[in-house]
């Protein structure tokens, strides 16, 4: 179905995830797995059940868990025949990432109990690197939580940036590929967006792009409110590159799979920015792959930019495993009037000013007020394609240092684009 992707990527070789065999009273469980995270094994703790499917977790992951369900991920290489593994026979499988020499394949079971022994089964055969659950994370327990409440007014998000003089076809030549719950694009100011793929995710289908609402099983007001964010063409509320393409993936639940597909639709559509303005606490070894993929090769070799929100609760993401946490990816922290959202790390790039009022699809106005990291995350995507559009030399290595240049302490925006109209950029070798 998907054209291949390019095949300039060194070929990692991890070790298979390995299973305890030791149980917790009164289930036959294991009572902790070993998964792999960044090349190196990790072990996760059998927290409870849901739905009759085990639920791990781990010390670092808070109120987050990881379930073990009726899906196995494994790495293979390109060549190997797939109806020709015994293992496979009569299952339901398909690639959702190619690398250079290897695959991601994702293979459905009839319960997460036959997962477990299907995992030992690929483990065993040759051209299989490693065989995991395909964990889909899960809250464990509703929390409080502790992100900042900001009584700061909501203003056109590009007044709220102080971008006073901003090129005139911002975006223009650069794709956005957008990973959220669900789009509706029901605003008129968006009626002039080229929207070049809206496909969902959750369900393996092609969307208009005007879906029927009938369509849209989810909440639409994230996905809305980013695209407003962005491609607004609201005489007062205009967006911040909405001459930019956009790639529309509508993703709901947190199955490595589809994340994974996610990104290698992002890829194969040529983006040139990711944006994940939402959090995902675990990052599996085959999401790590993908992502070092598209940091090298996306692009043509420049380099594809996943901007990931930081996240809205107290967290040090140095001590943790979230897509936030990752090398490859430039992480957005929010700030409102100083006041600083409370996640620490040495991966968070910027802090963006926010809240920005945006489209609300219950009143059909810009009457919406949108913050959070999630929203800075979405401002930051808009900046950097609207960087892009007048430097599209720009490698992702090279936007990374310019955000943080420019984030003394709060991203400066305008700043960093003077920069780079005058060409006054100096860069780290």
């Amino acid at each position: 179905m998907l054209k291949q992707a390019s095949s300039e990527m060194r070929f990692i070789l991890v070790l298979c995830a390995v299973f305890s065999v030791r149980v917790v009273a009164g289930t036959d469980w294991p009572a902790t797995i070993s998964m792999m995270y960044q090349g190196q094994p990790i072990s996760l703790t059998l927290y409870s059940l849901q739905q009759d499917e085990p639920v791990y977790t781990h010390s670092a992951l808070a109120n987050k868990g990881l379930r073990l369900g009726q899906r196995v991920l494994f790495r293979h290489s390109r060549n190997l025949d797939l109806e020709q593994v015994s293992a496979l026979s009569g299952r339901r499988f398909a690639r959702v990432f190619e690398l250079e020499q290897a695959c991601w394949s994702v293979v459905l079971t009839p319960s997460a109990r036959e997962s477990l022994a299907l995992i030992e089964q690929l483990r065993r055969t040759e051209g299989i690197t490693l065989a995991e659950p395909d964990l889909l994370q899960v809250r464990l327990y509703r929390d409080s939580g502790n992100s900042p409440v900001t009584q700061a007014k909501a203003n056109a998000v590009r007044q709220q940036l102080s971008l006073t003089t901003w090129p005139e076809r911002a975006g223009r030549g650069v794709k956005i590929a957008v990973i959220d719950s669900a789009f509706s694009l029901s605003d008129p100011m968006l009626d002039s967006i080229v929207v070049e793929m809206h496909y969902d995710i959750d369900n393996r289908r092609a969307l208009p792009a005007k879906p029927d609402p009938a369509l849209l099983e989810s909440d639409t007001l994230h996905g809305d409110a980013s695209l407003a964010t962005i491609w607004s063409r609201h005489p007062d509320y205009p967006g911040i590159a909405p001459d930019a393409s956009a790639i529309l993936l509508r993703r709901d639940k947190n199955w490595t799979s589809d994340i994974l597909m996610s990104l290698q639709l992002s890829y194969l559509t040529g983006a040139d920015l990711v944006q994940a303005a939402w959090t995902l606490p675990f990052t599996q070894q085959a999401l790590t792959e993908a992502l070092e993929y598209l940091s090298y090769h996306g692009r043509q070799g420049k380099g594809a930019v996943i901007v990931a929100a930081a996240g809205n609760h107290a967290e040090h993401l140095d001590n943790g495993f979230s897509l936030a946490a990752q090398p490859q990816v430039l992480t957005v922290n929010a700030v409102s009037q100083a006041l600083k959202w409370p996640v620490t790390g040495h991966q968070i790039a910027g802090y963006v000013e926010v809240p920005y009022q945006v489209y609300s699809s219950a009143t059909g106005t810009y009457s919406l007020a949108y913050s959070n990291t999630s929203a800075a995350t979405a401002a930051m995507t808009g900046v950097l394609a609207a960087v892009l559009s007048v430097q599209p030399s720009l490698s992702a290595r090279q936007l990374s240092q310019l955000v943080r240049h420019h984030s003394q302490p709060v991203f400066r925006a305008q700043s960093m684009m003077q920069s780079v109209q005058n060409k006054r950029v100096t860069y780290e070798q």
